[in-house]
């Protein structure tokens, strides 16, 4: 194990059992592993026999360890960085991610897979574990200092739900934080497509630069006059982005141009 990669292995079966019998995993699914590090989810994955298993992690350290385990031929393991890698090239659709990720790189990997699924709903579930105050900041509700792009980023196409807390001691090395593990399932009617959710980036990166700042400003450079008029935009000038709601963001982002 390689300290520049941020791993943490769980050690504690019963969360390892918990997060197993969270994701349905059976006979018929296709999952994604990412970051399998000692294998103790990958043992399990494996126990219920998945129709495909492929696996990525970067730390060559962990091959021999690993290797033991994936002796199915329908059962893979590929070691390499999963921000660099193409999953279109390995799944077509119904895959479950799963994942305890490394806490230097979630929210890229999250925002990675946001991205994909907009142009290849190749997966149809992520179960996915988080630094705490990361998971506060994927689950907040406006008028929260948690809430951001982030948040609304993965709002606009998955329904985020909590499954468990879980305590650093139940990790080693152990971290500075506690973790919490989200499932992500996509809306039966995403608020945006790909081509849309790049305004959507743009309105939250404008509107949250300054979070302290009421956003009158920031709406007159967005929006010409006409639009402002005609949707009565002024009735935002003097809230701030953390006090407007998912839903209003989403229609404000489908009046840009």
């Amino acid at each position: 194990m390689k300290k520049k990669f941020g791993q943490n292995f769980l050690k504690n079966q019963i969360i390892v059992n918990s997060i197993i019998n969270s994701s349905k995993i059976n006979e018929k699914s296709i999952v994604y592993e990412v970051g399998p590090g000692d294998g103790s989810l990958t043992k399990e994955i494996i126990e219920k026999n998945p129709k495909e298993f492929l696996a990525i992690e970067i730390d060559t350290s962990l091959k021999e360890k690993l290797e033991k385990l994936f002796i199915k031929k329908n059962h893979k393991l590929i070691f390499g960085d999963a921000l660099k890698f193409n999953e279109n090239n390995y799944f077509k659709e119904n895959a479950i991610i799963i994942g305890n990720l490394p806490y230097n790189i979630s929210l890229k990997l999250l925002t990675k897979w946001i991205f994909q699924y907009l142009s290849n709903s190749w997966f149809n579930e992520m179960v996915l574990m988080f630094q705490k105050e990361v998971a506060e900041r994927l689950t907040s509700l406006e008028n929260s200092k948690k809430y951001g792009r982030i948040t609304l980023l993965t709002s606009s196409i998955f329904e985020v739900k909590k499954i468990i807390d879980i305590n650093k001691k139940d990790f080693y090395p152990s971290p500075k934080v506690d973790s919490v593990l989200l499932s992500f399932r996509p809306l039966k009617k995403p608020n945006f497509n790909l081509t849309n959710i790049h305004k959507l980036e743009y309105l939250t990166k404008t509107l949250f630069s300054n979070r302290r700042k009421k956003i009158k400003n920031k709406i007159v450079k967005i929006f010409d006059q006409t639009i402002i008029d005609k949707y009565n935009l002024k009735q935002y000038y003097d809230l701030r982005a953390e006090n407007i709601d998912k839903n209003t963001f989403f229609f404000l982002a489908k009046l840009i141009n």
